[in-house]
Order: C-alpha cells, then structure tokens, then sequence
C-alpha cells in the first residue's frame, strides 16, 4: 500500500512539474506592409502541436517551454524562432505570388489554395489614364474573357463575354463589388478606387453565386486605408484623342468622274446629276445650285475632330488598430471625337472600418456618382459617322452665314447635314446618378468564426431629354417636340454568412461558410412627349410649353430571389485541396413549382510539390494539378413574368360592341404575353482542369485550363400556328448549347541585372462554341445573322461570291442569275440546279474568334520605367456593311458619296479588280448578303505604349512628398490587320455578330499625368 501511494504521489509530482514547464506562445504575424496575415501555420517544432492565425493574424499556442515554433505561409519563407509571448512577427515573401490574396465568393483565399479558374488582372499593368470604363483597361488583359470596347465617350456599350457565350439569352457576368452583385455597366466606377480585379470563370468557382453566375462573375475590390501614417495620393492626367483613321472619300470632282463612267458602262446619258454636273460630254461641276453655292467638302472633318480628356483623382486614407478609413473623390471630362458629344462624371466614396473591440467589427463601403452624357446614333445607315461618310461632297456645310444646308432643297437629297444633326442635339441631355454601397457587422465570438450580416443598397436613376429642332426655317411648329425620360432602378441585397476556420493536429485546415441572401430589384419609369413650339429656346421647349399633341407611358418591373448557401474547404498540410458548394436559389421570375434550384460544385488540387517524394530544385519550385465541376443556373430573360400570362384592357383588337350600336364599343381585355409555368432554370454544367507552375527560381509562372460548358434547358421562344391566338407565343425550355476552350497564361519575372530589370506576361485562349438545339419547331431563328442547330452562334448566312464576270464566255456559262453580265459579281449557284436563288444561301461566315491573345511587356532602368501592351484576336468574320455604300454607286441616294476606291473599279483595261463595273442600275442585286462583305477581323494592335519615372524619394521627402511619379502614354498606337473598315473591334450585334455599319470613331490618345503622394 505505501508502495502505491508513493508512486501516486510521484506521478502527481510530475505532473505538475511537466504542466509548469508549459507556456502559452501568442503573438501577430504580419506581412511586410504590415497587415496581419491569415491562416499562417504555427508548430512547436518537432511535435505535432500546432494552429493557425486567425483574421487579424494573432496566434496562440500552449507548447513547452523553450520550445521552437515553425512559421509556415505559402508564398512566404519558413521561419523558425523561440516561443515567447505577444511576439510581432514579420514574415519575408517568397519570390511568387503564392501568397496573394484572391477575393472569391464571399470569402477570401490565398492563391495557392485555388482550386477553381480565377484570373486576376494586374492593376499594376499598363492601362488607359483617359477611359471612363475600367472594362476598356481590361481587354485582352486576361485569358478566357473576351471584351469588345465602345469607343463613344464613356464607354457605356462595351460588352463582355467569360468563356464565349453560353445562353442566347443575356451573357453578360455578374459583377461583384465589395460584396454587393450588380449587373449594371462599371463606367461610374473610379478606375482609381479600384484594389484589384478577379473573374471567376468556372462553375466550381463561381457557383457560390448559383443562378446569376452562368457567364461568369468579376468580383471587384476597392481600396481601403493601410497601416502607417495618413496617406494622400493625387492623380492628373490629360489626353488628347485623335481620330486614328478615317475613309478616304471622293472630292466633288472626282464623284462627278465616277458617276459619267457608270453611265457610260450602262450605255446612257449621265442626266441623273444634271443639275451638279450638266449633261455634257465629261462632268463640270456648277458654281451653284439654287441659290447655293456648291463645294468640296471633307464632311468626315467637319464631323470630327480632337478632343480632350481631363483625369483628376485624389484620396486620403489610414488605418490603425481601431479601424481604417479611405475618402476619395475623382472627375473626368471626356469630349467625344464628335462634335457635342461628351461624357463627365464626378464620384467620391467613403470607405471605412471600426473596431470595437477583438469580437466587434463595423464598416462600410459607399460610393456616389454622377454623370452626364450626350451621344448620337451609330452603327447604322442613319448614324452620325454613316452619314458623314455618304454625304454629297458638293453640299456646303453652310448655304450662308450661320444657315446650314438643307441637301432636300438644293439637290433633293434626304440624307441629312451631319453638321446640324450634331448642332441640332447640342441641349439634349442624359443625367444619372448611382449610388451604391454597403454596411456590416461582424462578430467574432470565438477564435477563427466570424459571423457577418451586409446590407447593400444600388439605387440607378437617368433622367433625359431629347429636342426635336426644325430642319429648315420654313418647317412647321408642330415637327418641333420634347421628349423626356426618367428612370429608377433600385436593388436591395441581405447577406448573412458564418465563415469558421480551424485546423486537427496541424496539417488537417478546414474553412467553412454558410450564409443566406435576399435580395429584391424595382424599376420604374416614366416618358412623356409634347410637340409643336414657337421656338426653339432650350428653357422654353419643357412639356408644359407645347401647344401640341402629348403622349405619356411608365411602367414598373420588380423581381426578387432568396438564396441558402454553404462551402467547404479542405486542406492537408498544403498538399491535397478540396472544395464543396452548394447553392439553393429561389426566384419570383419562375412560377412557385418550378422556381427553385440547387447549384452543386467541387473541385479539388494536388500540390504536387508539396509531396516528400518531390525533390527541391530550380527548375519546378511549385506545381499543382485542379480539377472542378459545378453547376449555375440562369432565368434572366427580357420578361420578368415570362411564367405568367399578363393582360391588358385594349380599344383595338380587344374592344367590343357589345350595346349593338354599331357606333360605340367597349374595351375588353387582351392576352399581352402568354405565360409558361413549367418554365425553369437554364442550367450550364462546366467541368475544368488545370495545371500551374512556377518554374525556373520562380522566375516564370504557367498556368493552362481546359473546359467543357454545356448548357440545357435552354429558353427560347418556339413559334406557334397562327390559330393558336394573338400573343400566343411563350418562353419555353428546348435549347441546348455546348462550349469547350482553352486557356493559358504564361508570365516572367526577371532577376534584377544591377539597375535593370523585365517582366512580360502572355496570355492566349480559344474557345468553340455550338448551338446544339433550339426547339423542336423551328432549327433557324434570323435572317442573314442566324442561330443554326449545329453551327456556332450568330453565323453569317447568304451567297457566296465567286468574283467577277471576265468576258461574255464566262457569263454564258454561268448558270441563270438575272443581271448578270461582263463586270458584274459572280454567286455561286450551290445547290446545282442551274439558278442562283434564295435556296443558293449558306453559311458565309462566323464571328466567334478561333483564339484571342494579350502581351504585356515591361521594363525598369533605375528609375525609368517603360511598358507596354499588345492584344489581338484571330480568326474571325465581320459583316462590313459600310462597303455598300463605299463601293456601289447604287445604294441608297444617288447624290450619295463612294470611297475614292471605286475609280479603280473593274473595267475591260483593269480585270484585275476586285471593285465590279461602275453602274447606275443594279440589276444584279450586287448589295445582297453574299461574303464579297465578309471579311476576316483578326488584328494585332498595341494598345498602350507608356514611359514612366519615379523621382527619388530622398528628394521628394525635402519637399514633403512620399513619392512622385510623371508619365506619357500613347493608346490604339497601331493595329495590324487586313480589315478594310476602320477599326476590327466593331460592337456585337444580333446574336454576337459584328456588324461594322459606322460605329463611333475609335481614337489614338496621346496623354500625360502625374502620380503625388503626400
């Protein structure tokens, strides 16, 4: 019994003596600008004892005393230091970018911990000082993304697809910014504010968005004060837009040249200009034509011109441990290359954080802005640019002094003066504001959950009007009108999530999230037009002032969708990577049995570097293999109410006499649009893999993805019998689409050589895209721009031209096509049966590019700095509609003018040509659809060229500045392509087709700022 005793005693005594020899190891690990770093490892070296910092990068441990701790972090160097307490610890980067954080559904990852396709845009890059739209800053910058610019002031229309398109229905992304989603256009956005840019572009990462993720999401983070003393940063810049090319058109004389000679082809007298011309044997332009004065007018100079931008942005921002605040506000004037036209906007944001204490945390992100704009009608025959290339040469601008010309009373022709269709629009105005934001609350009850509720608000108004002037003094009052325009547009998002993370014995890290979402969008609208004024005054011409007929409308759209959502990531001691989501969306634009769906994703990554096997060495420093599949939903339709039928009390079709009084009838109620309630979501299936590396001392950095996107259910709108009733038409799910790609990125960092240095990033990417299934009524839906079962989206389809007849044997031969003959375009007769036709038309043409590309390249000498850009894309067809008018002397008015390319047209002396026989008469239906328009797109062009320098800072902190940087910057430097248009980067049209009918000039922009920090 003492023997038991004595050993209990002992074993207590050592015990208490081993529990005393415990200590409790804490401190902060931070990075080198002094942030807390998150979910770094920290060991007792030798043991299995370990955890992980937590948001704000404080650790604890319990480890013996003496003990070493291990500090692990992707993308940063191991260390290894004694255990001790509140120990500040500041961890060296690795020469990679493993470490960066990446924004990702509602969370926050390291970029090692990636297992889904994420492309992050450079910010440091080089990028446009002038454009208003960040978007325009992102072309051909990241692989799989696919931007088309609009160049108009503002750049409101630029388009942009993530991976191709997936839907014939809307393929615009959803944007994220600071946590709120958002679809509309990002040109309010201070480019400035802007902390960095991710796009997630496959389902596994995207899918945590569910039903609004289907084309892609961008998630947008803006800046916020950072550690250290108050900071106050002040950018300028000035640019000057030119005109980077305009068509090279006929003088007067020369028209008057081209016109006798296609008169003369067709065998009769050239009395169809005699008033400009006479009739004589060769043409002589007159002094005048009643009463005015004839010239030989440049009406694309008189159009266009220089314009300047101005860029002013500043900012003010700290941070400590109570909290962080950022104040900045930004204007931009942007003048478009096109008189009166112009863009302007003003922006400030606050955004702030407070701290309560180590489990309370509040903030807030909020941004307003303003912004006025006037354009003018492109990308059509009756578009400002259009006209301004056809207008008759011989047309002064001004028949007298401050009196423009009318084309109507001096020569007949109804193609209007550009120069007072401009002038005409100088007091029409389009106003908006939008404000946007955010507030949250986090609570951190226990170490590593953080619970957090946001509340997001997006209100969009515009307010415009639009004066209808005279054209001629003589014109009535009544043609004068007002036109006004209001809308409202307000979006309400509830976010709730609870984000915990921990680990299990080390090398076991898991983060879970859960969260709920509601959100809830209204649009109104109101338009009311009056006409007939006395006068044109801009004050006078409101609606009240009008004597004449007013019309009114407005209306109202509302839709909402509840979400539940849930994510699970899994790490093993940085080597094996698992993820799960999980997406339940519910959506009032789908009727109650239908309109919920559930979006699964997973997706996982090995590091195979991280394996013992793998030895270290110079050439692979990291490799990881991804693999991911997940699904996303889509119900954005034009129609909100696409599952109901709707109704409208109507005193047309819908009005009966229903008193037999043959004279009075009683409105009744129409079916405006028929409801589907079977209707449901579209669902797109995407599976990746992917590889990246870092290689060669991490010098070089690969990343290559592969994807299949698939998705049915597709909505459409299957025609119906004509007995089925008015309006019987209804969204139904039949389509099918399919897409795969490919996408690398490939980036180089060079070691520095004494005072220089290099860095060049390359991106490339190709996708095929095909439409697998429209519905089972229909396998066609367009005319020359179509959707084919089978075929790629938006192909072009009609005849094809197989040149110029040469000689009457050529003609004879031919099959039956009425108006040919020797100079006339040859179509071919494709199905054989000896007449060309409509049943002769095929598909001519495809707009889908076969890759596109983005080169970055740049280079530091001490403190200069030199960089550049370069896109491109390959392998696809534009419709250019402006060679109707540039090559045909019959399309459209005759007194319309041509490219002087037509006096090299084709003729008996020059058979070489590929312009055919000038003719007055077009028989031949030379203008149809046919490929003699179409033309391959593909273009290389050097999007920015900028030289930079930063002062030294030595130098600068005399004077009270922490640093100093001036540049120059040339953008749109020099295009290569073989596209005779203007410019290849054309907007997309009906169903991705690129239609160049004269869009807004694109501009060379010659520009210079400064950078101060203070």
């Amino acid at each position: 019994m003492k023997k038991f005793l004595l050993s209990f005693a002992l074993l207590i005594i050592s015990t208490v003596m081993y529990a005393q020899e415990k200590i409790e190891a804490s401190g902060t690990v931070i990075d080198a600008t002094g942030e807390g770093i998150i979910g770094a490892t920290v060991k007792e070296k030798g043991t299995g004892n370990g955890t992980i910092t937590d948001l704000e990068g404080h650790y604890k441990l319990n480890v013996q005393k003496g003990a070493t701790l291990v500090l692990t972090y992707v993308g940063y160097k191991t260390m290894e230091l004694p255990a001790g307490k509140d120990t500040k610890i500041t961890m060296e980067e690795e020469s990679n970018d493993l470490a960066e954080l990446v924004v990702v559904g509602y969370q926050v990852q390291r970029k090692a911990d990636l297992t889904g396709a994420v492309s992050v845009m450079d910010m440091k890059g080089p990028v446009s000082q002038s454009d208003p739209n960040i978007l325009n800053s992102m072309q051909g910058k990241l692989s799989g993304v696919d931007i088309v610019t609009d160049a108009a002031p503002g750049g409101g229309n630029t388009s942009i697809r993530v991976r191709g398109m997936s839907t014939v229905n809307a393929c615009d992304p959803l944007y994220v910014i600071d946590g709120v989603a958002t679809t509309e256009n990002l040109n309010s956005l201070n480019a400035a504010d802007i902390e960095s840019i991710q796009v997630l572009k496959d389902a596994s990462s995207a899918s945590i968005y569910g039903s609004r993720a289907a084309n892609g999401v961008i998630i947008i983070t803006t800046k916020h004060g950072k550690a250290g003393k108050m900071a106050i940063n002040v950018n300028y810049n000035a640019a000057l837009q030119t005109v980077a090319k305009s068509y090279k058109m006929l003088s007067a004389d020369q028209w008057g040249q081209a016109y006798w000679q296609a008169s003369a082809n067709d065998g009769i007298a050239p009395t169809g200009a005699a008033s400009l011309y006479g009739t004589g044997s060769a043409p002589s332009l007159a002094s005048s034509i009643n009463g005015v004065n004839t010239s030989n007018t440049d009406w694309q100079k008189e159009v266009y011109g220089s314009a300047w931008t101005h860029n002013l942005s500043a900012s003010i921002s700290n941070a400590s441990e109570k909290g962080s605040y950022l104040f900045s506000g930004n204007y931009i004037h942007q003048d478009g290359l096109m008189n009166y036209t112009f863009y302007k906007r003003i922006t400030g944001r606050v955004n702030s954080t407070y701290n309560f204490n180590k489990y309370v945390r509040i903030g807030e992100n909020l941004m307003i802005a303003k912004w006025d704009n006037r354009g003018t009608d492109t990308n059509s025959d009756a578009g400002t640019p259009y006209v301004a290339m056809r207008q008759h040469p011989a047309i002064p601008v001004y028949s007298s002094p401050g009196v423009f010309t009318d084309p109507v009373s001096m020569i007949g022709s109804d193609i209007p003066n550009p120069v007072q269709t401009l002038y005409n629009s100088r007091d029409n105005t389009n106003s908006s504001w939008r404000i946007f934001g955010n507030a949250f609350i986090e609570l951190m009850p226990i170490k590593n959950l953080t619970l957090k509720s946001n509340l997001g608000i997006e209100h969009v108004q515009f307010l415009s009007k639009t004066l209808t002037r005279n054209v001629r003094a003589t014109d009535d009052t009544s043609n004068r009108a007002v036109s006004r325009g209001y809308g409202q547009g307000d979006t309400w998002t509830w976010t709730n999530t609870a984000n915990y993370m921990f680990d299990i014995k080390g090398d076991h890290h898991f983060n879970i999230l859960a969260g709920t979402e509601a959100i809830k969008y209204t649009y109104e609208d109101l338009s009311a037009t009056r006409k007939d004024y006395a006068f044109e005054d801009a004050d006078y011409m409101q609606i009240n002032s009008g004597s004449g007929t007013a019309t009114n409308g407005g209306g109202k759209q509302e839709w909402a969708l509840f979400s539940f959502f849930g994510k699970i990531d899994y790490n093993y001691a940085d080597r094996y990577l698992l993820s799960a989501t999980l997406r339940r969306d519910q959506t009032s634009r789908l009727s109650k049995d239908n309109n919920a769906g559930v979006f699964p994703a997973f997706s996982g990554a090995w590091r195979v570097s991280e394996e013992k096997f793998w030895k270290r060495n110079n050439i692979v420093n990291d490799l990881k293999i991804r693999a991911a599949w997940g699904q996303n939903g889509n119900s954005a339709i034009a129609n909100n109410y696409a599952a109901y039928s709707t109704y409208a009390y109507d005193l047309g079709n819908g009005a009966y006499d229903l008193n037999g009084t043959n004279t009075n009838v009683v409105s009744g109620i129409k079916v405006v649009s028929t409801g589907n309630p079977d209707l449901k979501w579209e669902t797109t299936t995407q599976t990746n893999i992917g590889l990246d590396a870092y290689l060669f001392n991490n010098t070089v950095t690969l990343n290559l993805d592969y994807y299949w996107k698939n998705t049915k259910d597709m909505i459409t709108m299957p025609p119906v019998l004509s007995v089925a009733g008015e309006n019987a038409v209804k969204y139904m799910n039949t389509g099918t689409m399919k897409n795969h790609g490919f996408e690398m990125n490939l980036g180089y960092h060079s070691p520095q050589y004494g005072d220089f240095s290099w860095d060049g990033t390359l991106n490339f990417s190709m996708y095929r895209n095909k439409l697998v299934k429209l519905n089972d009524e229909v396998s066609i839906i367009g005319g020359d721009f179509r959707l084919i079962e089978g075929e790629p989206m938006g192909v072009y389809y009609g005849y094809v031209c197989d040149g110029i007849f040469q000689n009457e044997d050529q003609v004879s031969n031919h099959a039956i096509q009425e108006g040919k003959g020797v100079g006339r375009l040859i179509f071919r007769d494709i199905n054989g049966d000896g007449k060309v036709n409509e049943n002769d038309r095929c598909i001519i043409g495809d707009p889908n590019p076969d890759f596109a590309m983005g080169l970055t390249l740049s280079a530091s000498y001490k403190n200069w700095t030199l960089s550049t850009f370069f896109s491109g894309e390959f392998g696809f067809d534009i419709y250019n509609g402006t060679r109707k008018q540039l090559e045909f002397m019959t399309y459209g008015n005759l007194y319309t003018n041509r490219s002087e390319d037509i006096l090299n047209a084709w003729s008996t002396t020059n058979t070489s040509a590929t312009i055919p026989a000038l003719t007055t008469v077009d028989d031949n239906n030379e203008t149809r659809m046919s490929t003699y328009f179409i033309e391959d797109g593909s273009y290389f062009k050097c999007k920015y060229l900028k030289l930079s320098y930063n002062f030294n800072q030595k130098w600068m902190s005399k004077i009270g500045l922490s640093a100093l940087n001036v540049y120059a910057q040339v953008e749109n430097l020099f295009t290569i392509t073989s596209y005779s248009g203007l410019d290849p980067e054309v907007p997309l049209s009906t169903y991705g087709a690129r239609i160049d009918n004269g869009p807004y000039p694109r501009a060379r922009t010659f520009s210079a700022g400064l950078n101060i920090q203070f």
